[in-house]
């Protein structure tokens, strides 16, 4: 009597195996995927068209539909993103400042060099209104805004240094680059540090340009990955970086396709867009150049006292 009860139990726990094995197996390769996640910090300003091209059109949310789940995460500064990256809330930075990434590292934040996002020495520049500022010999004792530890400060330093001056010879406001701009219009400041559409600005206000950063500063960002992501996600790595340089050369090869994109997102004239892009270069490739650019950053911030020590630049790309 008691070989059939055992016999339903047996035939009832064998019916279970095998619809959980079944199971198993008709779990696809995305739904394990959707358990993955990339999260994104696209950098627009000054003026980064790769990226307000992939947030339109949603090109890394499709790319990666059914291996990770992208997200994109918003966040208003370099020093911001490092943040994220150091609590593990943010896995790729694309336009983060060389300054940025060069201070999280020091800092003992685990971040990579995955490419260059952009390089625009004349995107960035150093901005005036009264007439009678000729030079930068001229700022001494005047009131300068900007953003300590940018490009663009970097930018003012080096210029300073080649007149004889430091920023001791100057009042210097720290403030973000828009709040400089509108200082300087307003006449509240002398001097503004600028980049990009807020150079534009600037100069619709009534303001100059007296030095920008050609010969002088390359205007390097960088796409930085969160180390332990990357790591462990090499084959995607590989892929965004693919992915992003198809971008790039849509942007290259049809230029005027993204004009009405741009005009939405700067309110700038198509001429003025034009001029701006002419002034930046989107290569992702890291070259000699960019190294040296690396290191020269480092000391700036050394210099400056916003690290105490250097990183090594080699150990801080990406292999």
């Amino acid at each position: 009597m008691l070989f059939p009860d055992n016999f339903q139990e047996l035939m009832s726990l064998t019916k279970k195996l095998i619809f959980m094995l079944v199971l198993l197996l008709t779990l696809s390769p995305a739904a394990e995927a959707r358990g993955r996640e990339m999260k994104i910090a696209l950098w627009k300003l000054p003026l980064n068209l790769p990226a307000i091209a992939a947030i339109e059109n949603r090109t890394y949310e499709k790319a990666f539909e059914g291996e990770y789940k992208v997200e994109y995460i918003n966040l208003p500064s370099g020093p911001k993103q490092v943040q994220a990256m150091a609590a593990g809330e943010l896995d790729i930075a694309e336009g983060l400042g060389a300054a940025a990434v060069i201070v999280g590292i020091a800092n003992g934040v685990d971040i990579t060099i995955i490419g260059a996002n952009s390089r625009s020495p004349e995107a960035f520049a150093v901005v005036v209104k009264n007439s009678k500022v000729k030079g930068i010999s001229d700022l001494k004792g005047k009131k300068v805004a900007g953003l300590r530890g940018s490009v663009v400060h970097q930018l003012f330093v080096e210029l300073l240094h080649n007149e004889g001056l430091t920023e001791k010879d100057v009042e210097f406001f720290p403030m973000p680059m828009n709040a400089a701009a509108s200082a300087l219009i307003a006449e509240r400041v002398d001097v503004a540090l600028l980049a990009g559409t807020e150079i534009i600005r600037a100069e619709k206000g009534g303001c100059r340009v007296i030095s920008d950063g050609k010969g002088i500063v390359e205007g390097l960002s960088l796409i930085a990955a969160r180390r332990e992501f990357a790591e462990k996600n090499r084959a995607a790595i590989k892929k965004y970086l693919e992915i992003r340089e198809s971008i790039r050369i849509e942007t290259v090869n049809s230029p005027q396709k993204f004009v009405p994109l741009l005009i939405k997102e700067t309110g700038l004239s198509e001429k003025e867009i034009k001029i701006t892009l002419s002034k930046f270069n989107y290569e992702a490739r890291i070259t000699e150049s960019d190294i040296k650019e690396l290191k020269k950053t480092a000391e700036y911030l050394k210099n400056e006292n916003i690290i105490k020590s250097i990183p090594n630049i080699n150990n801080m790309l990406w292999k």
